[in-house]
């Protein structure tokens, strides 16, 4: 899998984790407010609840049976009073004491169901919770009416009123003011305000309880209800105690988002930092690997498995490492030559050149030279320009090769006929033996591959005794023709054939009788692979053997 393929996918599942984790981290804060909100009754009226909901609101321990806090607030809330009751009808707990009944009877409970503002809700247990509406003013009603001359108020029944800031009011059938406990003024009492009686205590901008008394007449207690604004309270406060959960849950994902970057940036960014050091040091031509224990284990000295993602960064600046080491190595083994190549080249011309100009002052000089001295004088100094010549002229040849700028024309040729009229057609001082495979074709240049021959074969002429027969061994392979070159002189030293082919020159005075320009192996390798080919070198103290392969072809 290519690296941009590891990064995805990687990065894919590390975001589906992250993912994973803040939906779950939602999915409990919602929980939570959820169950806060079932858990604290949320809601302006207990009669709304369901008996799921009313399950959470009752307290089971060792004292038996009671309501929540939650409950007994809500009832409130809601203008009333809630208790417990057994399947017999027993009280078993009350949000408020001394008010309703401690029991109640089949008749009892046949008047509540046809009352307004009941509400009962039957537990799994089988107990049963029953809310009835009763606010303030009812209890203050309640007080008033124990008075034998109600609906006249003695002093005392001024002094609770005046407490509870409650007022009393009397009206008439017809709704006139008889009689009102308020300094202000009161509007006139009318049918539907009775009606609001009814309503949601919640809805309700005032408490209001009314009795009919002797002659028809109607009492009134009012009084400001303190549960009016409890919607918006209850709100703000649903508001704020969501808004304190949201709060907490983005500063944790603000922590979680920061932490999970911090470990990705560290997990992704300390392997990149290393690479970058280590390619700091390849600058710098330091080709040792860069030890860091930290992303490499120990015992295999392999990339960590968290970093395992990079190993294809690392075998590949590895390779790199060793290439660049490997080409620094041949820069200098090829500085070397170049330079043995321009010392060679500048002497192997320096020597013609110095012959040239000496035999040319000499016959620029006023003495008298006979006829044969001056043929002696010219035929050196043609000689050394045609050695000049033939050095230039290979020198080109080489680059020519070298660049592709050689036009080869390709025959499909049977090789071991192709070799056998070319040893006819030269005279060796070394007996030519040819041997092995008569079958087998192959694509060369024929006036060209003649060349490689020349060189090779003359090569090994010319370093062995007259005598020292020279074998032309053909192989016919699968792909290969296979033509080797085997002398039986006394080898060539090691040193030697690792720069067979890669000297321009031949590196000998040109005083000498040996001639040629030092070029030959050099030609014939780079034809040999100009053909598709490839050419090899094995020496030892019983012979020389040199592997010509070019690619099979079809007759």
């Amino acid at each position: 899998m290519k690296l941009s393929n590891k990064m995805t996918f990687r990065f894919i599942l590390y975001f589906l984790a992250f993912y994973g984790i803040l939906f779950i981290g939602t999915a409990i804060m919602f929980g939570v407010f959820i169950f806060q909100m079932m858990k604290g009754f949320y809601y302006h009226d207990i009669r709304v609840l369901e008996q799921s909901e009313m399950e959470w609101a009752v307290i089971h321990d060792d004292k038996g049976i009671s309501p929540s806090d939650a409950l007994l607030d809500i009832a409130e809330r809601s203008g009333g009073i809630v208790q417990i009751l057994d399947q017999d009808g027993t009280v078993l707990a009350s949000s408020k004491d001394g008010i309703l009944p401690t029991s109640y009877g089949m008749n009892e409970l046949k008047t509540l169901v046809d009352q307004q503002g009941i509400r009962t809700w039957t537990l799994e247990d089988g107990h049963i919770l029953l809310f009835e509406e009763y606010t303030e003013t009812d209890s203050l009603l309640a007080e008033l009416e124990k008075n034998p001359q109600f609906p006249v108020l003695t002093e005392t029944d001024l002094q609770m009123l005046g407490r509870k800031g409650a007022i009393f009011e009397l009206f008439s059938e017809t709704g006139e003011l008889l009689n009102s406990t308020s300094t202000s003024g009161s509007k006139p009492l009318k049918a539907t305000d009775l009606l609001k009686s009814n309503s949601s205590v919640n809805e309700r901008k005032e408490l209001l309880s009314s009795t009919s008394v002797q002659g028809g007449n109607i009492a009134v207690i009012r009084m400001d209800n303190p549960y009016y604004q409890a919607l918006d309270s209850l709100d703000k406060k649903l508001f704020i105690s969501f808004s304190k959960g949201f709060v907490l849950y983005h500063l944790l994902l603000l922590f979680v988002t920061l932490g999970f970057s911090l470990w990705i940036g560290r997990r992704f960014g300390k392997p990149v930092f290393y690479f970058l050091r280590w390619m700091e040091r390849l600058s710098k031509k330091d080709y040792t690997r860069l030890e860091d224990r930290k992303i490499r284990r120990q015992k295999d000295d392999r990339l960590k498995r968290k970093y395992r993602i990079y190993e294809d960064v690392d075998m590949s600046l590895t390779r790199l490492a060793a290439n660049l080491q490997e080409n620094e190595r041949t820069i200098n083994r090829t500085e070397k030559l170049r330079e043995d190549w321009i010392t060679g080249l500048s002497h192997d011309l320096k020597t013609p050149l110095s012959s040239i100009y000496g035999y040319a002052v000499m016959l620029e000089s006023n003495h008298q030279w006979s006829s044969e001295e001056v043929r002696g004088f010219a035929k050196t100094m043609m000689e050394k320009a045609g050695y000049m010549d033939a050095l230039i002229n290979d020198l080109t040849y080489t680059y020519q090769l070298k660049n592709d700028g050689v036009q080869l024309e390709m025959k499909n040729m049977e090789l071991h006929e192709y070799i056998s009229q070319y040893v006819e057609r030269r005279d060796w001082q070394n007996p030519i033996v040819i041997e092995g495979e008569k079958k087998g074709h192959v694509l060369i240049d024929p006036s060209r591959f003649e060349r490689v021959l020349d060189n090779l074969i003359g090569n090994a002429s010319k370093h062995n005794p007259p005598e020292t027969a020279i074998h032309l061994h053909l192989t016919s392979q699968e792909e290969w023709m296979e033509l080797v070159i085997q002398d039986e002189g006394a080898g060539i030293p090691p040193e030697v054939i690792d720069h067979l082919f890669n000297r321009y020159y031949r590196g000998t005075n040109t005083t000498t009788d040996e001639s040629g320009t030092g070029l030959g192996l050099t030609i014939a390798k780079q034809l040999i692979e100009a053909h598709g080919g490839e050419v090899q070198v094995f020496s030892s103290s019983e012979g020389t053997e040199i592997v010509i392969r070019l690619p099979r072809q079809n007759s």
